[in-house]
Formats: C-alpha cells, structure tokens, sequence
C-alpha cells in the first residue's frame, strides 16, 4: 500500500495543487501540478471515504474559485451569489467520485470518471492534462503512462522504487528530446478587444468592421485566417457579405459565430466573395454564460460530439471557450488526428478572472501531448489589455517564431 499520512496534511497537499492552477496563469505549472490531486487522496488513510472526498474538495474549491470571477464578469457583479453557488456545486460534484480511491483502481476510476460525461462537462482540472507535461509528444502512450504510474505508487517494494525512477527519467527524455510544433506561417490567429453589441444593431455592425480591420491587419500575406469563438453575434446573409467584400483574394478566414441558423456556438468559413452559410465546426462543450438554456427553443445548444474539418488540406481541430479545459473533448481530438489546433476563445467578461489563463495553459498542455501546432485566437475586454499591448505580445511571439525556424 501506498505510505499514508494525517488527512491535514494531504489536504494541504491537495489544497497547494490546486493553488497552481491560480498563480501558473497560462504556463504549464497547473497542469504539471494536477497530477497532486490523486497523490494526495491516495495519501488518506485507506477506509476514510470522507477524507478523500474532502481532500479532493480542497483541490477543487481553490482551483474552481475563477468560476465566481466568470459569472460576475459576464452578468455582472450583482450576481456574485449565483457564481458562490455555482462554485461550490461544481466542486462537490468533482470531489465526490474520489472516496472511489481507496487502491490504484478505485483512482483510476475517480480520475476517468470526473473526465468523461456525464460528470466530464464540468471535468476541469483533471489530472490527465499532466500527461502533456510529463510525456509530451506521446499521445496515448503519454496517458497510459499517467495513469500506469497509479498502481507503482500504490505497490509496494522494488516496483514502486524502481518504477518510479523509470517513470522520472522518462520524463526527464522526453521533455529533453521534445520540440514544440509550430503552425505554419500561412496560418494566422487574431487577437482582438471587442466588447459584446448587446443586441445594439450599429453595434453590432461597428463590431463587424472591427473584426475586418483586425483580419486584414494581422493577416496580412496569410492564407488561412483564425478569428475568436462568438466574435460575430451572428452569421446572417448581410454579415457573410460584409466580411466576404472585404477578404483578400486568396484567403481563407475561419471566424467564431454565433450561428443562429444551425442554433450553436459555431466556426463559419468565408473566403473572398463567397461565405459558406453552414458551420464547418460546432462547440462540443458546455455552453456557460446563459448561452445554453434547454428549455427555450431558440438556445444555442452544444454539438456535445465534434469532427475535425478540411482546410488547405489539412486536418483542423477547433477548441471553443470552455472545450479547452474539458479532458473529454481533448480525447475526442486525440483519436481523430488533426493536424492542427484551433484555440479560439472569447473572454472579454475575464477583467480579473484567472479562467482564461487556465483554458491556454490546459490546451497548451494537450496540444504538446498531442505533438500538434496550436493557432490561438483571443478576443479580451477592453479593460483587461489594450490592442496595442495584444499587438505587441504577438508580434514578440511572431519574432520568437520566425527566428527558431
């Protein structure tokens, strides 16, 4: 059996876990730090089924905290009780598959379980984005040696001290042998600082130019063009022929939309004097911001199962908002193979939230696993950053780019 210790001590494991998740922000030490959460369960005394569902508690509940930040910045500050609530409901439900994890294969159902649907639609935080870590560009293989490491810990001898070793040193060979993909150069993302129209109709055609102007810039000698998730309130006849008129010959642009047609929170393709009216991709995931209400007819409702889409001939992978930090879209991209990522978001609500954070340094975590190049198109609030900043951060990562290849 695996070395046990006082439920205080592996909660306050569990607990600094989670803070990663916080202060990493967008680089790779709260996935790295993911794979605590089963370390620490597995620490509780075998027998306490309530300490473990605490100690995984504690995880979730600092990890999940940017989930109050989310709604008060989409709805507002006044409806801070409803992301407490919301909060508080979505780590309870994370933590209770945990008193599961008694031995190696109770955790590894814990860990599955709080991946996959049902309860995998709320599955931030998981464990698995470790994987892309510790055994980048290796697939299923990086995954299989995730979840392998579980019975090591728990066996006792010189499995569990050798295995070890094996497993660190692996580690060590792969992320030493590893070179991040980069996209192609004909491939572009978008960033932009768009506030929402609101339904204001000169709004919503300002917002309309702002998104061509932001293409035409930054897309300049491009082939494919990647614009945010929802950038577009909508993909009516007279959008599709505004943004048509103005796209360079030549060039493909990819642009998040909520399309209206299809009901969903969609990726249109429109190239030069021509729009495709249907979408090439739809979110997978749970819709948040009141975007998704089922019992009203004309809600966006999610496609819950995505495929990969053809674009210049290749294979394309695009990951909406919240789909970055769910495990089981992840996988679904895995088995189908593309051969590149889209990350498209849309945080404009995030003026002090860490969640945006958390949904680069996830996908940044899948996409090594996966040995896959990842184009990222971000749309932040005005009151976060200001274009001139986003600008330069990207033309510093173009820079970074050009001169490794």
């Amino acid at each position: 059996m695996a070395p046990t210790v006082h439920t205080e001590l592996a909660g306050v494991f569990s607990i600094t876990a989670g803070s990663a998740w916080l202060s990493g922000g967008d680089s790779l030490l709260g996935p790295l730090c993911s794979v605590g959460l089963p370390l620490a369960v597995m620490l509780v005394r075998s027998g306490k089924k309530l300490d473990r569902m605490v100690v995984a508690l504690g995880y979730y509940l600092v990890g999940c905290w940017p989930i109050v930040g989310a709604v008060t910045g989409y709805w507002g500050s006044e409806h801070w009780g409803i992301g407490v609530v919301v909060w508080l409901v979505a780590s309870m439900v994370l933590s209770v598959p945990w008193v599961l994890a008694s031995g190696p294969v109770g955790a590894l159902m814990a860990i599955l379980i709080t991946a996959l649907p049902p309860i995998g639609v709320i599955g931030w935080l998981s464990p698995l984005n470790a994987a892309g870590v510790l055994f980048p560009g290796t697939t299923w293989l990086g995954l299989l040696l995730l979840l392998g490491a579980i019975p090591v810990i728990y066996t006792p001898g010189c499995l569990r001290k050798y295995g070890a070793l094996v497993l660190v040193l692996g580690s060590i060979g792969f992320n030493l042998s590893y070179r991040e993909v980069l996209p192609p150069h004909s491939w572009v993302g978008v960033q932009t600082a768009i506030r929402p129209s609101n339904n204001n109709i000169l709004k919503g055609i300002a917002n309309n130019q702002g998104v061509i102007e932001a293409g035409l810039r930054a897309g300049a000698g491009a082939k494919v063009v990647v614009f945010p998730e929802a950038i577009l309130d909508n993909w009516y006849p007279g959008t599709q022929h505004q943004l048509s008129s103005a796209i360079p010959r030549g060039q493909i642009w990819l642009v998040g939309a909520e399309s209206k047609n299809s009901g969903s929170d969609a990726v249109m393709l429109t190239g030069h004097s021509h729009s495709n009216p249907e979408p090439v991709a739809k979110a997978a995931g749970l819709l948040l911001g009141g975007d998704w209400i089922p019992w009203e007819k004309d809600s966006l409702r999610p496609a819950w199962v995505q495929s990969v889409f053809i674009v210049e001939g290749k294979r394309v992978w695009a990951s909406l908002c919240v789909e970055q930090v769910q495990p089981w879209t992840w996988l679904e991209a895995m088995a189908q193979r593309p051969d590149i990522i889209l990350a498209m978001s849309n945080d404009w609500w995030a003026h002090s939230s860490t969640a945006p954070g958390i949904q680069m340094a996830s996908t940044r975590a899948w996409a090594r696993l996966m040995d896959i190049p990842l184009v990222m198109a971000v749309n932040l609030g005005q009151s976060q950053k200001s274009s001139s900043d986003l600008k330069a951060v990207f033309d510093s990562l173009r820079a970074v780019r050009s001169s490794v290849s």
